[in-house]
């Protein structure tokens, strides 16, 4: 099968600078959304920056034209019918650390990590650490500084989230969240004590995307599991596109890429398309997240990958 190498489009730079750092908070909110592999992380206490914000008239009131996303997945050869990439069952492991760079069109906006730095202990049982991490760079941080954390315990054998918190930094505003998953009594457990039905092994914003490193994965299929955000469960599909060969500062890999699909919520409210590549190997190894929204196309792309012990 021949395989297509990803280029990355050059984009216009905007004219000002300002209203530019305003507009890529959208874009590390992107990136620890395409690093969790979910499009619905609790936002809804971010506000939309100013230039994403319509006037106050007829026009408004309109549903905005989505964005052009055929360019997006135009590289990707779909697979041959039947085929199914197996399951593996340790795909990853303490000490593993990913570094990406943010781009907003060709502009470098910041950095984002994707790390699992222990196994430790919790409610008596051993969970991952899994960690998500985005930070403006020193130009954008003068507009608008990003400082973004979220973090998932995932219990090592039943593949499951027991704890998922983020701690947001976007400009001037501020924000820490928490959730516990309690299992025997079947409730998400937030931090101002309200609690929410959910699933048997739930997954959160952070942990779906390392259970779909794990999943046996069907070309041009669906993979389903139930997720939990924003106070609701919910079943999170990823679709599977297809093949592709791309090339990044940290090498050339051949990839799967896949789609996590979501019918409602998120940053995105169902107008923008979120695409990962995934290394075509035992390690399912995250090197190139794409999205195009109404602000302009926003790329993930790794730099730098440690292994875990």
């Amino acid at each position: 099968m021949t395989m297509m190498r990803r280029r990355h489009s050059r984009g216009r730079v905007p004219a000002r600078p300002a209203r530019t750092g305003r507009a890529v908070l959208a874009g590390f909110t992107l990136a620890l959304a395409a690093v969790t592999g979910a499009l619905a992380s609790d936002s809804s206490h971010v506000a939309a920056p100013d230039s994403m914000v319509a006037p106050l008239d007829t026009a408004a009131a309109l549903p905005p034209a989505p964005p052009d996303t055929s360019g997006l997945t135009s590289g990707i050869v779909p697979g041959p019918g039947g085929e199914v990439l197996p399951a593996v069952l340790r795909p990853f492991a303490a000490g593993e650390r990913l570094k990406f760079v943010v781009q907003y069109g060709f502009i470098k906006a910041g950095n984002a990590y994707l790390e699992v730095p222990e196994i430790k202990e919790f409610e008596g049982r051993p969970v991952y650490t899994l960690v998500a991490r985005a930070e403006s760079n020193s130009f954008f941080s003068r507009f608008y500084k990003v400082r973004n954390r979220i973090e998932s315990f995932w219990d090592t054998s039943g593949r499951y989230s027991v704890r998922y918190t983020e701690n947001r930094r976007e400009g001037g505003h501020r924000a820490h969240n928490e959730i516990r998953f309690d299992y025997e009594n079947q409730m998400a457990v937030y931090q101002d004590g309200r609690t929410f039905p959910i699933p048997a092994m739930v997954q959160d914003a952070l942990s779906s995307f390392y259970y779909t490193r794990t999943q046996a994965l069907p070309v041009g299929g669906s993979v389903f599991f139930d997720y939990h955000a924003s106070r609701k469960s919910q079943p999170l599909e990823v679709k599977v596109l297809g093949r592709e060969r791309v090339e990044t500062p940290a090498g050339k890999f051949e990839c799967i890429a896949i789609e996590p699909v979501l019918k409602a919520g998120g940053i995105f409210k169902n107008k923008g398309r979120l695409v990962i590549w995934l290394t075509d190997d035992e390690r399912r190894m995250p090197v190139m997240m794409r999205s195009k929204v109404a602000i302009g196309s926003i790329s993930v792309i790794l730099v730098e990958a440690k292994s875990g012990a």
